[in-house]
């Protein structure tokens, strides 16, 4: 027998602490008695049975459910869903983007317009001015020791042809004409006389114009060869006579006109066309001059 269990107060309390402490010792448990009875095992731990497996294109029965998605998300009961945010009391959004103080908004592109034309509004190139309106020219011509002279009303034209040979300046070539219809002739200390005649101062030659821009006035010259003729104009006959022989003139023009498209320009102009010339058949000399007020048209 154990030697504290012959002791009837202690064998109670100290002999089982003892056999509690002895039984948790590896040492012990592996000594014990075989009278002593097991110690309670643990439970066998269950291994669950193998998953029945199912091949990759296994279709499943019909009688299983369908799945799903999870319903959407939804307030509790008793809950309403919170009122929109709104700024609390004093606070204003923040205004709109503004570009800096010197820069102005951007604009949408647009193409910048084409400009004019070559040559547009200037004096260039082919150079044609079309000048037609009324004239009065005067003749004085001296022979015999008497003086004749003829004076009248007609028409006044000219017609220039050239190019411009640098900016604003023009060189031409020009047919000036003056003419008096149905003049008056006074010879000597006679009574002055109508004739049904036409008496035209003629000439032609080189010319110079330039223009004065932005104005748009315009002065020319031209030196001439002139000859003053005559028509008969009674009807009877048509007959045409040269007073003089060929002479030497002059014709000054001064204008001014507005453009009308990119090179044609209309306006007016005054002409002053003069000469001197031997008279034809007649030992004397035939003095002629012509003022002109005239339409003009010029192409430049």
């Amino acid at each position: 027998m154990h030697l504290l269990a012959r002791s009837p107060r202690l064998a109670p309390f100290p002999a089982a602490m003892l056999l509690l402490w002895l039984g948790q010792t590896p040492a012990f448990a592996q000594a014990q008695p075989a009278g002593a009875p097991p110690a309670a095992a643990p439970p066998a731990a269950t291994t669950p049975p193998p998953a029945a497996t199912t091949a990759p294109d296994a279709v499943a029965p019909s009688s299983a459910p369908t799945p799903t998605s999870p319903p959407g998300y939804a307030y509790p009961p008793g809950y309403p869903p919170p009122a929109p945010y709104s700024p609390p009391p004093g606070y204003y959004p923040p205004p709109g983007y503004y570009p800096p103080p010197g820069y102005a908004p951007g604009a949408a592109y647009y193409p910048p317009p084409a400009g004019p034309p070559p040559g547009h509004h200037e004096h260039d190139g082919f150079y044609m001015r079309l000048s037609m309106g009324l004239g009065y020219l005067h003749t004085s011509a001296s022979y015999a020791g008497e003086t004749e002279t003829i004076s009248g009303g007609g028409l006044g034209m000219d017609l220039a042809f050239g190019a411009a040979v640098a900016r604003n300046l023009v060189i031409f070539g020009e047919i000036a004409v003056t003419s008096a219809e149905s003049p008056t002739v006074k010879y000597g200390n006679a009574s002055p006389t109508t004739t049904p005649a036409s008496v035209d101062l003629v000439g032609f030659g080189p010319g110079l114009a330039y223009y004065l821009e932005p104005l748009n006035l315009y002065f020319s010259g031209s030196l001439q060869f002139s000859r003053v003729t005559a028509s008969d104009n009674s009807g009877s006959s048509n007959d045409t006579a040269d007073l003089t022989d060929m002479g030497f003139g002059a014709s000054f023009m001064a204008g001014k006109e507005w453009w009308v498209s990119s090179n044609w320009g209309l306006g007016a102009a005054t002409m002053l066309h003069f000469a001197s010339m031997k008279l034809n058949g007649y030992d004397g000399r035939m003095t002629a001059t012509g003022v002109s007020v005239l339409f003009s048209a010029t192409y430049n």
